[in-house]
């Protein structure tokens, strides 16, 4: 991010002038709040001013359970022809969209938000690979010609958080990733409660018929292409809601 002044824009809406120098930062973003910038380093507020400087060991850890939670969400969504491959790739675009606003400096003025510099390069990237992701969707669609197994799906997944930590939203991360958050949670809760009710009753009981949650589904009956559909539009109506978090607030 950039520690400057606020900028000086022309009838024209171009930027005349930028002062300041960039700077490393653990500041994020907190969604739905109107004051939304938060710093890691305020955990460790309380040893003093000198303890910034610190502030590294609160930010890497909980990078790494970011990093680790969505690789592993879209690991366990990566189960039926094409869902993890349009999930990710309506993922990706939202992500894009944040790229745009956050790294340019008008629509970051207007919409008073953080303005990070130079991120807006991350489109480049980001085209590339929702371009690659609907590349591989049209084989992956049922019946799938191809599978990206779980070195693909958790690539996508890493790639995914470390685009979000960037541009300061990984905390919409369970919003934007809902799919990823439920597929992830009917896990644990599936195992979990087994392995409870083992220990209490001597047998093993399930919350659904089967986990992950697109699983439930299929053993319910409801066809691939059924399911797969029906969480894509959950997951278009999950971005929408996060994009909508750059004004609601």
């Amino acid at each position: 991010m950039r520690d400057h002044n606020k900028t000086i824009i022309t009838e024209q809406f171009t930027v005349e002038e930028v002062r300041g120098e960039e700077i490393k930062s653990t500041m994020t973003t907190v969604p739905f709040f109107k004051n939304n910038e938060f710093d890691y380093g305020s955990f460790i507020g309380w040893m003093g001013e000198g303890a910034k400087e610190y502030a590294w060991m609160i930010f890497i850890p909980i990078i790494i359970l970011i990093v680790t939670a969505v690789s592993n969400g879209a690991n366990l969504t990566d189960g039926i022809d094409g869902l993890a491959a349009g999930t990710s790739a309506i993922i990706v675009f939202t992500l894009g969209v944040f790229a745009l606003v956050y790294g340019n400096i008008i629509f970051s003025e207007y919409l008073d938000i953080m303005y990070i510099p130079r991120v807006g390069e991350l489109l480049i990237f980001i085209t590339a690979f929702v371009g690659a992701l609907v590349g591989f969707l049209w084989y992956n669609t049922f019946p799938a010609q191809v599978f990206m197994g779980d070195t693909g799906s958790l690539t996508i997944g890493g790639v995914i958080a470390v685009i979000a930590i960037i541009v300061r939203k990984e905390l919409l991360i369970p919003v934007l990733c809902g799919i990823f958050f439920a597929e992830s949670i009917s896990v644990m809760l599936q195992v979990a409660y087994f392995k409870y009710t083992k220990r209490k009753f001597g047998e093993g009981r399930r919350i659904f018929l089967m986990s992950p949650l697109h699983h439930h589904y299929q053993k319910k009956g409801y066809h691939e292409s059924k399911i797969v559909t029906r969480f894509w539009i959950v997951g278009i109506m999950l971005a929408v809601a996060t994009i909508v978090t750059l004004k609601v607030r």
